[in-house]
């Protein structure tokens, strides 16, 4: 296992439109890794004048996870930036400027349905980058083998971008069990735009997702400020996203907060209710 430090106490200001800022990746990380465990990889490439590893892979119904770092191999610091998105979670500023993942026995290359995130700088200047990737998991069989390949790396420091070419690339085995937890509700309500139900919720190692289904114009046009996963704590974690997922435009895939705003690891019994543009529908 890859060692993930655990940050301070989380602090929060009224509702979640008010938080401090907080090491949310890492936080949700070491919540999940108290319990589980992933496979290590240890897979290194270097070019450019630096090197990308890819250490570890878990994965479940919902979501594969990537963990890796970026390193510079000279002894020149590679100083970068942080910045905040508007939910509190704060990510280092930078990225790969392309990259493309495939799986052999699905014949199947993602780019634009992956997503990738850089952890905060940790202070250290001359520590490692550390990213994570999540992919979704529908793609990838529970064995087998996959692909990555990143092409040039950009960064922010002191405002300024940085950009390096470089092309890294790897194989590498996958590891996913069809454990994802699933919490069946079935329960509708009516807005002004008509009945919407919400069918399911569903807990992912570092993310919570939903579906819907009902009239397309009410979902589409929630109230994204009053939707929310209402914890039995009392705590909130906000809709992040929707889209629609079956060809009839008849269900609706909504996302939560990415890494659960750095509240940790969450399951079904950690749910009371889901908020929806303000009408509270409970789960227990």
């Amino acid at each position: 296992m890859v060692a993930v430090a655990v940050a301070a106490a989380l602090t929060f200001s009224g509702a979640f439109a008010v938080q401090a800022v907080r090491d949310n990746i890492r936080n949700t990380m070491a919540s999940w890794e108290d319990t589980h465990t992933g496979t290590a990889l240890g897979l290194s490439q270097s070019d450019a004048g630096l090197t990308v590893t890819l250490d570890e892979i878990y994965g479940d119904t919902w979501y594969v996870y990537l963990k890796g770092t970026v390193a510079s191999e000279t002894e020149k610091t590679m100083r970068v930036d942080n910045w905040t998105n508007r939910s509190g979670t704060q990510y280092a500023d930078a990225g790969f400027c392309d990259w493309e993942f495939t799986i052999p026995d699905q014949k199947t290359q993602l780019s634009h349905g992956s997503n990738i995130s850089f952890l905060s700088v940790n202070g250290q200047e001359d520590a490692p980058l550390e990213f994570l990737i999540r992919l979704s998991a529908t793609d990838f069989a529970l064995t087998g083998e996959a692909s990555a390949l990143f092409n040039g790396f950009w960064y922010e420091a002191d405002g300024e971008l940085q950009e390096l070419d470089g092309c890294w690339e790897f194989t590498f085995p996958v590891d996913r069990n069809d454990d994802g937890e699933t919490l069946l509700v079935g329960k509708s309500i009516q807005t002004d735009a008509g009945t919407v139900t919400l069918d399911c919720l569903q807990f992912s190692a570092l993310d919570i997702s939903a579906e819907w289904s009902g009239a397309n114009e009410a979902l589409f046009g929630w109230d994204q400020s009053n939707t929310y996963l209402l914890l039995k704590s009392g705590e909130r974690i906000g809709c992040q996203s929707a889209g629609i997922e079956d060809e009839n435009g008849e269900k609706t895939r909504m996302e939560f907060a990415p890494f659960n705003n750095g509240l940790g690891h969450i399951s079904a019994d950690d749910v009371q209710a889901v908020v929806f543009a303000g009408q509270e529908i409970p789960v227990t």
